[in-house]
């Protein structure tokens, strides 16, 4: 049997493998290192991938004919203008409409200048360095926040992702520009400030959950607000249910659209991420108020002004093509002050946001009372697991954040509790029938049992 080689292959610190090619082919020297299947994009986790892998590219570079080589040097290098061109032309049909919309303003009010008649491949490409300078600038020079800085981040890889895929250049370059750690494009360090910031979760006490609930009560978008509450939706998710999207029987409602305006046309789109599509449970008076809310929905519906209202274009872009849907059966219509039929949308809660801003002292915000539904879950011990699928969240992490009490940051609490470990069974002073006596704390809560 054949000695297999390892020639060329080396394990690197993460565990995972590269792959070394050094060698004459087709009358050109090859020198050139692979840490990522190009035919699938993933690493080389074994020490056998890595050398089936080496195996594979020899035998392709072999049939490869050498001018190619040589064709590539003569090659015309590519602008990111023209690598944004093709973007805007193809992927971005396919991607959600508010990341296209988010993308063409950082590409137009910045990047633009700053990239578009730079060279993405070539001798004079734009480097790793320049690239990370200018969002280090962009973040510590100007007002904009680190939330906002990582889409140029996201932009960047979108853009490297579209030139690879276009042929323009080489998985190794996108490799070194997206994924190695220590050489891709990264974001700056965040500030003190900004990372104390972004461990805080706003949410509404009791009293003012109470307070808005009595303002929204009997009105068009009572449903809007209690959905947000008890099911902790997001905004543009709540707007785009349907009654179809609610199962009474199974007291369940299922998240798979939004509804959102591109470009100030009214569009139900696909959700960000796989995970945001979700089957939740609702509470039972959430339930019975939405069944009272339909009955009173079909009753108004053969009513002619309510029909007349009723009639509103929703582009529908979730498939290849777009569908105009008019009048569409969606959960939030109104129903009162004569206006009944006519499609409730996220304008809708301006005028409620100022009516509690001026009565209350603080705005209305639907995506803290998600926060708050979240967090009332999270301190009244809803299993991890289960929150992170009701919140159609795509990392643990995001969801751990709900665990961690408002008052306190993370540091403070994992020192608040593991304080609270102890090995002995403290004795404690407490006063009974005018008589104070000694007893141990394991057994305060039976002699407070006796007593009564």
């Amino acid at each position: 049997m054949a000695k297999t080689s390892d020639t060329g292959l080396k394990q690197l610190k993460n565990g995972n493998w590269s792959c070394r090619i050094f060698k004459k082919i087709n009358g050109v020297q090859i020198d050139t290192t692979c840490r990522v299947d190009e035919r699938t994009g993933s690493p080389l986790r074994t020490k056998t991938e890595a050398r089936n892998y080496r195996e594979y590219k020899i035998e392709q570079l072999r049939k490869e004919p050498a001018e190619r080589e040589v064709q590539k040097q003569k090659n015309k290098t590519v602008k990111f203008s023209k690598i944004w061109e093709l973007y805007l032309n193809g992927e971005a049909k396919e991607k959600a409409p508010s990341t296209v919309v988010k993308y063409t303003s950082l590409w137009e009010n910045h990047l633009k200048s700053e990239f578009g008649n730079k060279n993405i491949n070539g001798d004079e490409a734009v480097s790793v360095n320049e690239i990370n300078n200018y969002l280090r600038n962009l973040y510590y020079d100007t007002d904009l926040s680190h939330a906002y800085i990582t889409g140029f981040l996201r932009l960047f890889y979108c853009l490297y992702g579209v030139a690879y895929r276009s042929n323009l250049i080489s998985l190794e370059m996108l490799t070194q520009y997206t994924k190695e750690k220590k050489m891709r494009i990264c974001m700056p360090p965040m500030t003190d400030e900004d990372e104390e910031e972004s461990k805080k979760i706003e949410t509404y006490d009791q009293g003012q959950i109470s307070q808005m609930a009595d303002v929204f009560k009997g009105s068009d978008l009572e449903p809007a607000f209690l959905i947000a509450i008890y099911c902790g939706l997001r905004e543009s998710e709540i707007f785009g249910l349907m009654w179809d999207d609610i199962d009474f029987n199974n007291k369940t409602l299922t998240v798979n659209k939004q509804l959102i305006f591109v470009e100030g046309v009214l569009t139900l789109s696909r959700l960000k991420t796989l995970a945001a599509t979700r089957t939740i449970e609702m509470p039972d008076n959430l339930v019975k108020f939405l069944l009272e809310r339909k009955k009173a929905s079909n009753r108004e519906k053969v009513n002619k002004a309510y029909k007349n209202r009723c009639v509103e274009v929703v582009e529908d872009i979730r498939g290849r093509e777009t569908v105009e849907i008019v009048g569409g059966d969606f959960v939030n219509r109104k129903l009162y002050n004569g206006l009944g039929g006519k499609l409730l949308t996220t304008n809708s809660l301006k005028a409620y946001s100022k009516k509690i801003k001026n009565l209350y002292g603080y705005s209305l915000k639907m995506h803290d009372l998600r926060k708050t539904h979240l967090t009332f879950l999270a301190n009244s011990g809803y299993p991890v697991k289960a929150l992170m699928e009701r919140a159609g969240h795509r990392k643990l992490e995001t969801t751990m954040r709900y665990y961690i009490h408002k008052d306190e940051t993370m540091k403070e609490q994992e020192r608040r509790i593991i304080n609270t470990i102890v090995l002995d069974d403290p004795v404690i002073s407490i006063e009974i029938e005018g008589r104070k006596i000694e007893v141990k704390k394991s057994e305060l809560d039976k002699l407070k049992n006796e007593q009564k």
